[in-house]
């Protein structure tokens, strides 16, 4: 039972991580997400009565968000329009419930854990890989020509993906190539041109290195060796290489627009700015005609027409008012609780990249990739309480008088 249980961790993991279901809806809407779920939930019927770990999950705050979260949807869906587009959102709010809760069982103790950390970084470097092709290969699996999205079909959530997967398996590797698979990873979130993701990566990538997860040394290598490849492998076939990205379509108006703004960000706006800035001035507006308590569930994605507001804080502000601004920050402060030790540490910087993200994104909690990395963190968090776990966690990157046997979780 132990075999079935651990493979199951890898697999779904796995699956939701890279967005299978995601994928395949977009190919065929009739294999809905939802029925992974209840996949899911049917396979773990043999082991529900064998998953009480030392951890004890289901005690995790995370629980009682996810609860708290469903009344609040429940009570603002009669302050709403009660349309169907509102019943909808009740529908994924429903959705986002059942998967954090699944993988919270799923999850149950260390072991589990460690292997779904492993199946992450694994699904890291499959995210790169399908985005490196893309890069050459432009919309084989993306929405928009010229920024790779791999099996996400969307750049943003790609690029989300690959940075929160980093910072939840960078310490699995040893301390002497953690920097080359950070940097891997900047790679593709990088193809992905999402300003947000690239500049979380920049801080997930410094804040790392000030706490001694990552050696700076080994980071600067690896960047270093990465710079000498470019310029004796890819130099010399420059011309070469741009003619056959402009002619597969990668180089647009759109990706040179983003590269200027890269450039010059005071002084570069595109097309895409300028739509968030309205959206965002437009969410505003609505907030102040009722900030108290909001429009009701799915009022944000009524009003919006569909394009959202590319604010997760402001579309649930919109929806539930007031409390709706805490949605996001209890949900942050149950992942991370009572985490100890060095896995403090990751809760913190996994936090401190999910606030970053919600400002850029509207989706945070509707999309499976993140929501399993939710509960993933969730357990990871919890199950730094066992003794056995702690006695491992005492040893920073570079600490030589430390005995040998002793690895950093």
């Amino acid at each position: 039972m132990t075999f079935y249980r651990n493979a199951l961790v890898v697999l779904f993991t796995a699956i939701f991580f890279i967005d299978v279901p995601g994928y395949l809806s977009h190919i065929d809407p009739e294999i809905a997400p939802i029925n992974w779920v209840i996949g899911l939930y049917v396979l773990l019927l043999p082991v529900l009565g064998k998953t009480h770990g030392e951890s004890d999950i289901l005690r995790s705050p995370v629980v009682v968000w996810c609860f708290g979260f469903w009344w609040l949807s429940l009570v603002s869906f009669f302050l709403s329009s009660q349309s169907d587009i509102a019943l909808q959102v009740m529908r994924w709010h429903f959705f986002t419930i059942l998967i954090i809760l699944g993988f919270l069982i799923l999850f149950c103790d260390s072991t589990a854990v460690r292997l779904a950390r492993y199946a992450v970084a694994a699904g890291v470097l499959f995210g790169v890989a399908t985005n490196i092709y893309e890069l050459f290969v432009p919309m084989t699996f993306s929405q928009l020509a010229g920024r790779s999205a791999g099996l996400y079909t969307d750049p943003n959530l790609s690029g989300e993906a690959l940075l929160l997967g980093m910072i939840v398996s960078v310490t699995l590797f040893p301390a002497w190539c953690r920097g080359a698979f950070i940097l891997v990873a900047g790679i593709g979130v990088c193809l992905t041109l999402s300003r947000s993701n690239i500049l979380g990566w920049i801080v997930v990538s410094g804040t790392l290195m000030l706490l001694h997860k990552v050696r700076m040394k080994e980071l600067l290598v690896t960047v270093l060796l990465g710079l000498v490849l470019v310029v004796v492998a890819l130099l010399p076939m420059q011309d070469q290489l741009l003619g056959q990205l402009q002619r597969a379509g990668t180089i647009n108006r759109d990706v040179l627009e983003r590269l200027d703004w890269f450039t010059n960000p005071t002084g570069v706006s595109d097309d895409s700015a300028e739509e968030r800035k309205l959206l965002a001035k437009q969410a505003w507006d609505r907030i102040a005609d009722r900030p108290w308590l909001g429009s009701g569930t799915g009022a944000s994605h009524v009003a919006g027409g569909g394009m959202g507001t590319h604010n997760q804080y402001l579309a649930l502000m919109q929806d539930h008012g007031l409390l709706g601004a805490l949605i996001m920050p209890l949900l942050i402060l149950a992942v991370a609780w009572k985490a100890r030790g060095e896995i403090k540490h990751l809760a913190m910087i996994f936090g401190g990249a999910v606030i970053l993200q919600s400002f850029f994104s509207h989706n945070m909690l509707d999309l499976p990739p993140r929501l399993m990395l939710f509960a993933l963190m969730a357990a990871f968090s919890w199950s730094s309480q066992s003794p056995a776990l702690n006695q491992v966690q005492v040893v920073r990157v570079g600490d030589e008088r430390a005995p040998k046997a002793v690895v950093e979780v």
